[in-house]
Parts: structure tokens; sequence; C-alpha cells
């Protein structure tokens, strides 16, 4: 995509912020707000591709009190538990003319989308962890925040690369990924060794206090930030670029396509989260795609190409 495109996107966007409440399982709301647009009873669901998430227990109790098998958007609207972590979302744009470095489907930029841990997690984080750089860790090559990018700092817990035709009404997510969390966890895994890890050298604290951080304020985002990060993913694609015909990437087609050679991400960050948030497997290229010169000789060589499709 071209950088002006980006350019012009974000300035169209809010300056500084956008604030983001997820709890563990809020996609099948969300997603279940926008099919009920269309299909507006509990039966029409069920004969649909999004009938796994009327399995969800928030879904099973809204359904309960309902009664009447009736859907409406406003159903599924602004819901909120005390469980929810409160987010700051961010854009960027990455990416140039070399897109085999910056993995890219095709030649250009992609938007990212950056999904930033709450000035209630920063607290906790500083007064525990007391980090002496921003990039302890997150990797300073990645599109994470930097500190004088904007007025306000916050640390980035994850992001997602998008690339878009406003045009043709289609999105592509290139990729979903952090830092934060693996690099955590393997500073946690060298104390519990009895070692201690590089990423201390540069914290003023004990090993116990890093593992205080760990229990008490990082560990509900292990297990939530994959989901909030596609959540809040789909929700920029269709709220702030009105598009609902949304690609993710194959984890074998994906690496082939990008050139991924090494660091290779989770097989289950392209497989079983798409598939959690009802994506179809599609053989059928985005059509923004399809006709670039670059993707055709690399899709020569690849001789199978799947995609994940969401239509809402």
């Amino acid at each position: 995509m071209k950088r002006e495109i980006i350019d012009e996107v974000i300035a169209c966007l809010p300056d500084e912020r956008t604030l983001f409440h997820y709890f563990k399982g809020q996609y099948a709301l969300q997603l279940l707000h926008y099919v009920s647009q269309q299909l507006q009873s509990v039966a029409a669901i069920k004969q649909s591709p999004y009938h796994r998430l009327l399995n969800q227990n928030e879904v099973r109790s809204l359904l309960a009190v309902q009664g009447n098998g009736k859907l409406t958007p406003v159903l599924f609207a602004d819901q909120w538990l005390p469980s929810s972590q409160p987010f700051v979302l961010t854009v960027d744009r990455w990416g140039d003319s070399n897109h085999w470095h910056y993995q890219v489907t095709r030649p250009g930029c992609n938007l990212v989308l950056q999904l930033n841990f709450s000035e209630q997690h920063n607290r906790q984080y500083q007064k525990l962890v007391k980090p002496e750089d921003e990039f302890i860790f997150n990797y300073s090559g990645h599109p994470v925040m930097e500190k004088g990018k904007r007025r306000l700092f916050r640390n980035t817990l994850a992001w997602a690369r998008i690339d878009f035709d406003l045009e043709r009404g289609e999105a592509l997510i290139e990729e979903i990924q952090n830092d934060w969390v693996r690099r955590v966890q393997a500073c946690l895994n060298g104390i519990r060794r009895g070692t201690t890890p590089w990423y201390l050298d540069y914290c003023d604290c004990k090993p116990e206090r890093f593992e205080l951080y760990m229990e008490r304020v990082f560990a509900p985002f292990i297990k939530l930030w994959a989901e909030a990060m596609l959540s809040a993913a789909i929700h920029f694609i269709r709220a702030e670029l009105g598009i609902g015909d949304i690609y993710y990437h194959t984890h074998e087609a994906g690496q082939k396509l990008k050139r991924v050679h090494c660091g290779a991400p989770p097989r289950s960050l392209y497989s079983d989260l798409p598939r959690k948030f009802c994506f179809q497997r599609t053989d059928e290229d985005p059509s923004f795609i399809k006709q670039d010169r670059t993707f055709i000789r690399k899709r020569r060589k690849v001789k199978q190409v799947e995609w994940y499709r969401l239509a809402i």
C-alpha cells in the first residue's frame, strides 16, 4: 500500500489515543453485534458459520435473559465485565519499498494498530520492575510505540499490521504479534532456573520483585492478548475504515508469501485464533492483492495458497 494513503487515513483518525476495553471471550459479543444486523434469530445463527459463538458463556447468559430467540445488534453492544482490561489504541505506519525485510504480502507499507497498556498497568510496572529503557520487553525494530512519537507514551503489548483497499472494501491482516509476552516469560523462566536473565540488567529490581509483577499485574494478559489484539483489529477495520471483508493469513501460505525464514510465529496465531473468530478458509485471493505483479510472481512459486476470510 502506498505510504500517502496510510498517512491520509492516520490524519483522519483521533490524534492521540482511543480507549479500548476487553475481557476474555468478548470477541463473541463483538462478532454477534455485527452478524445480527443480517441474521436476526438464534436459529439463523445456528445454521451459519458463526454458530460456535452461541456457546460462549456471556452469550448464553444474554440469550437466556432475552428468551424469545430474536437477536438485535443492541443486545450485544457495550457489554462489560469487572475483569475487563483497559487498553490504549494508537496507529502508525510500517514498511517501505523493501518488502522482503518488512514481511509484507505486496510492496509498500502497512498500517499498524498498536494495543498499548493503560496507565493502570504502567504504574505497577514502573513501581515493581523499575525499567531503565523502554525497549527491555519490546524490540526496537518492531512496530511498537516509541518515546517522543506522541504526547503520551504507552508501552505496547501487541500490534496488528494491516493492508487494505478502501475502493474494493477489503482488508488483509498481515500479522498479529507481540514481544512483551514472550520476553517476560523468558525472563521468568530464567529466574526459576536460578539464573539472572539479561533483561534484569536493565531493571532496578530483584528477581522476586519481577515475579511479583508477573503474578499480580501481568498474568491476565498472557491468555488475553491475542484475542484482544484481533478483536481490536476487526473493530478498527469495521468501524474506522468501514471495511467488512477481512482476510487473514494461514500459517503455511503466510510464511511463504511474506518470506518469513526465521523466527516463525506460533502456529496457533494463524490457525486456532482465526477459527475461534469464525474466519473461513478460502483459496480465493483478495481482489486488491491478486493484480499486484510482485504478488503474482510470489504466488507462482507457492503450490497452494489459502486464506482465512471474515465477511461482516
